[in-house]
């Protein structure tokens, strides 16, 4: 290949990962089950992961400085989306909570000590909580409710006109008393 031809394959690869991922990414997780759209969404990532592993054949011998950087810029966007997807999917559970709020006190810590926040809503695997500031994805979050503790990361987090933040965290980590005193505190709350 020569650079010329790696330009025009990285361009093409470029435009597939910045424009046409994002749009299949959120077709295929709103229309989950179609085997049409998982067929093209599927047929889009193999698509993709060929011309990735096509360039890189090619990345050391014939690309400038940029055209590396570009490269390698490329591909962790794409990966950054794929990786994203579950977050995404997670993103529309917890929107779900949204609407059937309650307030339940609630001590969270994201490494800068503990802070008070309110439980809104809760399932077995997920929370979505009331806190001070925005929190940054992938966070370790940890939660105490009445005594029982837990841990978990942050999936999303959005800011409200207040200035509070509500962020969903994903569990890692909740014993069965935990998740018995959010349903009992949620019952009692409701």
């Amino acid at each position: 290949m020569t650079r010329e031809e790696f330009e025009t394959t990285l361009k093409d690869f470029e435009v597939q990962v910045k424009k046409r991922l994002p749009s299949m990414i959120n077709t295929y997780l709103a229309n989950k089950g179609n085997r049409e759209y998982e067929a093209a969404f599927t047929h889009l990532v193999n698509m993709l992961q060929k011309a990735k592993k096509n360039l890189l054949k090619d990345v050391s011998k014939v690309a400038r400085h940029e055209q590396k950087v570009r490269y390698f810029n490329t591909i962790y966007n794409m990966d950054s989306q794929l990786r994203s997807m579950g977050n995404k999917d997670a993103f529309q559970q917890h929107l779900k909570f949204r609407r059937h709020k309650v307030s339940a006190p609630v001590i969270y810590d994201i490494g800068e000590g503990p802070e008070s926040g309110d439980l809104l809503n809760a399932d077995d695997k997920s929370l979505l909580l009331k806190t001070a500031e925005k929190v940054a994805v992938d966070k370790e979050v940890r939660i105490s409710v009445s005594g029982k503790k837990a841990r978990g990361k942050a999936i999303w987090s959005l800011v409200d006109a207040s200035g509070n933040a509500e962020t969903g965290v994903k569990l890692v980590e909740a014993s069965d008393e935990f998740i018995k005193e959010i349903k009992h505190t949620l019952k009692d709350e409701g």
